[in-house]
């Protein structure tokens, strides 16, 4: 948890930096040209992965075969998808009536070869639970790579400064990778461990290909029907949104995957750590996201300057979206740790097309009834995997709710509270500082009050303060 959370804090503050920097120095329209690609992007990313990551985690007993397989079939698909999407980027251009999408497609999809060399690196790490060399792999990366994006992006490069930034982190990777975990594919493709990983990973790979294509339907429709420069609003905001958010879930779904698949047999303790993981994710990223879109207006108008102000309402509608993917990646976490994944693909195809009748609903409403549609169907997301996976380990959600009740009663005291501050202050500074620290005064004040912070947790900060007087440090 430890170096999970270095690297999430280490690698979201610095892509904060980097996003702000990139934000002043381009247009909206160059984000919305990524932003149009998205969706092709992210379902080649699906079929790459494939669920064998995830599948090399889950199996207790892995051999050099598995993985051998696993890394041919990953580099395989990836050389055939960019084949695809190579042919394919006349087609995409003139859908969108956007000429340079042809060679922005076919530079960009490069780098699902390279991430195909990375999958099976990283799921080894992951197995051990050797989060350190990842922490470290993952700042070097993004460092450099956002160092990169920057200096293009100031000598006029435009939309390729993104591009640029994308692929020179991937490549890193795939450089620095073997140093760390000292493996190379030694074992030629196995049948037998391909049909094992395929049997768990395929219902994965279906789910994500549903969820990857009703999370980006948004950006078809609005680039087919608007202007670019809406979708770089759109995406923007969607973007900076998913900061906080996937810090969060990246730590948890980093840890709790391996820690549940290992307990996989133990149910009392595998339901005491799911409960345990629910409630302090809420207590932390619930308050992070609300705060955030309770003063999205300084915070965008400070970063990005007022040439972004018009994504501000739907950065309120990503972030409160947000709050609940911390949750979504711990029930994912949940199933698949103990091989269900075939009940996470079919809660999906019901969970899949409500949120697809939710943004197809909201087209003739205009963008910003997009963004909010995000937030209806990700609570009913939430609760639909929430209820079927109580049932199963014996919380219903119900009880859970009921558990959350007074972290509930804070939030709304600390948005009250914060939007009461704000509103009779003009200067955006002042309704950042002063918002932000009202905020966190009131919310720690409940958390005191309430006696909602975990006592392990306390129990973890005094030996470790207790352990710094001793060494004097």
């Amino acid at each position: 948890m430890v170096w999970t959370f270095i690297q999430n804090i280490a690698v979201r503050a610095l892509g904060v930096v980097f996003t702000i920097l990139l934000a002043r120095l381009l247009m909206p329209e160059d984000y919305g040209l990524i932003g149009m690609l998205s969706i092709f992007i992210a379902i080649s990313d699906v079929f790459i992965q494939s669920g064998f990551g995830q599948a090399l985690i889950q199996k207790s007993d892995c051999t050099d075969e598995d993985f051998s397989t696993a890394f041919y079939f990953n580099v395989g698909v990836s050389v055939f998808i960019y084949i695809v999407l190579f042919f394919s980027a006349p087609a995409i251009a003139n859908f969108y009536h956007e000429p340079q999408l042809i060679a922005l497609t076919r530079v960009l999809s490069l780098n699902f070869i390279l991430g195909s060399f990375n999958i099976v690196q990283q799921a080894k790490l992951t197995k051990a639970m050797n989060f350190k060399p990842l922490a470290v792999l993952t700042l070097i990366a993004t460092a450099v790579s956002g160092v990169i994006g920057v200096t293009m992006a100031y000598m006029g490069f435009g939309v390729w400064s993104l591009v640029a930034q994308t692929l020179s982190a991937t490549l890193l990777r795939v450089i620095i990778f073997p140093f760390f975990t000292q493996w190379h594919p030694n074992r030629p493709f196995n049948k037998a461990s391909f049909n094992h990983l395929w049997g768990y990973g395929s219902k994965i790979l279906v789910t994500g290909v549903l969820e990857v294509i009703i999370r980006n339907l948004s950006n078809i429709v609005i680039g087919r029907f608007y202007d670019k420069e809406q979708v770089g609003y759109f995406s923007k905001a969607r973007g900076f949104a998913d900061v906080p958010a996937m810090m969060m879930s990246s730590v948890l779904s980093t840890v709790t995957f391996p820690l549940l698949s290992e307990i996989q047999n133990d149910e009392e303790r595998h339901r005491a750590v799911y409960n345990k993981v629910t409630f302090n994710s809420i207590l932390i990223s619930f308050p992070m996201m609300i705060l955030m879109a309770v003063l999205a207006e300084p915070i965008v108008i400070i970063l990005f300057t007022e040439k972004w102000a018009p994504c501000i309402p739907m950065l309120q509608a990503f972030l409160l979206a947000r709050m609940y993917l911390p949750l979504n990646m711990i029930n994912a976490s949940e199933l698949q740790s103990k091989g269900e994944t075939k009940l996470y693909m079919n809660l999906y195809f019901i969970t899949g097309p409500i949120s697809l009748i939710a943004v197809l609903a909201s087209i003739p409403f205009g963008v910003m009834a997009m963004a909010w549609a995000t937030l209806i169907s990700g609570i009913l997301y939430h609760t639909i995997f929430s209820v079927v996976i109580g049932r199963r380990i014996g919380y219903r959600y119900y009880r859970q709710l009921w558990d959350w009740r007074y972290i509930i009663l804070s939030l709304v005291l600390m948005a009250s509270g914060v939007m009461l501050c704000t509103y009779y202050l003009s200067g955006m500074w002042a309704k950042l500082i002063v918002g932000g620290i009202v905020g966190c005064v009131i919310y720690a004040v409940c958390c005191k009050l309430f006696n909602l912070v975990d006592d392990d947790l306390k129990q973890m900060v005094l030996r470790k303060l207790k352990l710094k007087n001793k060494n004097g440090l």
